[in-house]
């Protein structure tokens, strides 16, 4: 069997919170991913459009706006309708799960996170998404 030859696939890393930013990125680019950082969340949505990533994981609790504003605008942006939304926060009430989704995120995971169960989401999004 051929291995296919194709770009790894490009993950938005919204956390502003360096450990685990970094964390993030190790963990991720063991895996295969390509990733990018950004700890606000105005810069991220900006990011986005010049990187255009197959799937964003974003932190609620951001200095300059919150997780939900920055999904919303991801929505908003013509080619990102499709890009997979990941909510990972420390937030873990319900009503605010319920509105992370309403505010257009596909998944939501709260930290502390395991690692597999993190690979595994991000893996079957893309696939749902069509992109893996």
């Amino acid at each position: 069997m051929v291995a296919e030859n194709r770009e790894p696939r490009r993950i938005l890393v919204v956390e502003d919170e360096e450990d685990v930013a970094c964390l993030l990125r190790a963990r991720l680019e063991a895996n295969g991913f390509e990733v990018f950082v950004e700890g606000e969340g105005r810069k991220a949505v900006q990011l986005a459009q010049a990187v255009r990533p197959h799937l964003v994981i974003l932190d609620l609790m951001l200095p300059d706006t919150d997780g939900y504003a920055v999904s919303e605008n991801l929505r908003r942006q013509y080619h990102s309708c499709m890009v997979p939304i990941l909510m990972l926060t420390a937030r873990t009430q319900s009503t605010e799960k319920l509105y992370g989704f309403g505010a257009g995120a596909d998944a939501y995971m709260t930290k502390p996170y395991d690692a597999a169960e993190l690979l595994g989401t991000i893996r079957q999004l893309l696939k749902d998404a069509g992109i893996d």
